[in-house]
């Protein structure tokens, strides 16, 4: 669409020229986020630095009619980011301070675009932790985490994002400025609209300022690799250490033997046990180094007589990181291999784990296409990489247009979910009828247009 002078005006007045981009080879790095081959140009982007900025810019773009693509820092892997739309991007990527760690009452509160992992090591240096652990941690903001309510390694124990957030203050479409939740831990004063808003992938409102609920820093942690034959035998193993044991890892993380190799060639580094048909990344962590201890040798036992080839031990800081590296590097390592693939985070009840990866390898016989399994095992939420490898266009396109719906039509086979961190976004929107009844989407629909009238905050995401 073509902004009118009038317009941009406004908008500059606001922000100030230097915050306000036009000139397409700055706005091109808005025109994509992490979701492989999608992309669509801004007509304009506004860098926000406060959140009086942020309603401002709303208010403006609600008198112009112009949409709205909320922009943290871009991470996203369902096209959430992505200006489908047209009109503006408003990123909040200036907005990057942690305001405040609260210790008497055990919260953080920061800007949305904070960068995650800056704000865990922060709260760490003052002896406290917030969990949540995205793979994309050292690159991700808090304010898309929050948004779609982005899960993690140390779900399994600790929750997805929704769980630590225990207030907002955000600009709703129209630009009004409001507050939800806060430092009380209790409050049932009406609807949870604070519960809306998590999630909702910026199609409600914009994040201008979260409270996130911190915990005491455990303060010992040991991480086991383990190696198995078969994927079947390692999601055995794996859903078998807490009912079997009566330990509960912080993590429980899944790589299928073919990303294995993948990881070694990107790193340049053998894996250990390179040869297995799965590995299996175990962390338990505590206050007491005694009960820490015991509880890894415990878990080790109970792996190797589940059939596991070795059980490693990272004792040291170092070799923690080198094996949290070769896991956070798995996303690289198969675009490395392939540049183009489809990323899906399908989510089944743990107990049908087994079940998932043998109907997605079949899946990947029957139209001769390469698929690679991996991640959160504990909670039943594997990411699912089809990849292109060397077909060509119109042999990608059709092999898009089959296995993906088969893969989602298999999850909710088994009691399951077409995503289960990553957002319904732009990729998603048309699979949504597959997974929520017609009476469920009119029912978030007419919450959508019940606060966005005008549908301009980031149109084109979530509904069909």
């Amino acid at each position: 669409m073509e902004l009118s002078a009038k317009f941009l005006s406004a908008l500059e007045k606001v922000v100030g020229p230097d915050n306000l981009l036009t000139d397409p080879e700055q706005m091109e790095k808005y025109s994509r986020d992490e979701t492989p081959e999608l992309s669509a140009f801004p007509d304009a982007v506004v860098l926000c630095q406060n959140a009086e900025q942020v309603a401002k810019v709303v208010e403006i773009c609600y008198e112009h009619d112009v949409p709205i693509t909320p922009r943290g820092a871009g991470t996203g892997v369902a096209g959430g980011a992505v200006p489908v739309a047209g009109g503006i991007v408003l990123s909040v990527e200036r907005m990057n301070k942690i305001l405040e760690i609260d210790r008497k009452n055990l919260v953080a509160v920061a800007q949305p675009g904070v960068i995650t992992g800056e704000l865990q090591r922060a709260v760490e240096s003052e002896g406290l932790y917030y969990p949540p652990d995205p793979a994309s941690v050292d690159s991700c903001s808090i304010g898309g985490n929050v948004a779609t309510s982005a899960g993690g390694m140390r779900a399994f124990k600790y929750g997805t994002t929704k769980k630590f957030v225990q207030g907002v203050e955000a600009v709703l479409p129209g630009g009004a400025k409001i507050r939800f939740g806060g430092r009380m831990i209790k409050d049932v004063a009406g609807y949870d609209l604070l519960g809306i808003l998590v999630g909702s992938e910026g199609t409600l409102g914009i994040f201008t300022e979260i409270t996130v609920k911190l915990l005491p820093k455990p303060a010992y942690s040991v991480d086991l690799l383990a190696g198995f034959e078969t994927p079947a035998r390692c999601a055995d193993a794996a859903l078998s250490i807490v009912p079997e044991t009566g330990i509960m890892p912080a993590a429980l993380e899944f790589v299928e033997g073919e990303i294995i190799e993948m990881i070694s060639e990107t790193l340049e580094r053998p894996l250990p046990m390179p040869d297995a048909g799965a590995h299996l990344i175990v962390s338990v962590d505590g206050f007491d180094e005694a009960e820490v201890e015991r509880q890894y040798f415990a878990v080790g036992e109970h792996l190797l007589q589940k059939g596991a080839i070795d059980v490693l031990v990272a004792r040291t800081r170092f070799h923690s990181e080198l094996l949290w590296k070769s896991r956070r590097s798995i996303r690289e390592a198969i675009r490395h291999r392939s540049p183009d693939i489809v990323a899906e985070d399908l989510a089944v009840p743990p107990s049908r784990v087994v079940e998932l990866l043998d109907g997605v390898k079949k899946i990947g016989e029957k139209y001769g296409a390469q698929i690679v399994g991996f991640g959160h095992i504990g909670d039943g939420n594997l990411h699912i990489d089809l990849m292109r490898n060397q077909m060509e266009q119109p042999q990608w396109e059709r092999a898009k247009k089959v296995i993906i719906p088969e893969l989602f039509k298999l999850a909710i086979s088994l009691g399951g979910t077409i995503t289960g961190e990553h957002g319904i976004g732009y990729i998603k929107r048309e699979y949504l009828p597959l997974m929520r009844t017609p009476p469920i989407i009119e029912a978030m629909r007419s919450i959508k247009k019940s606060w966005d009238p005008k549908n301009l905050m980031n149109p084109k995401k979530v509904f069909p």
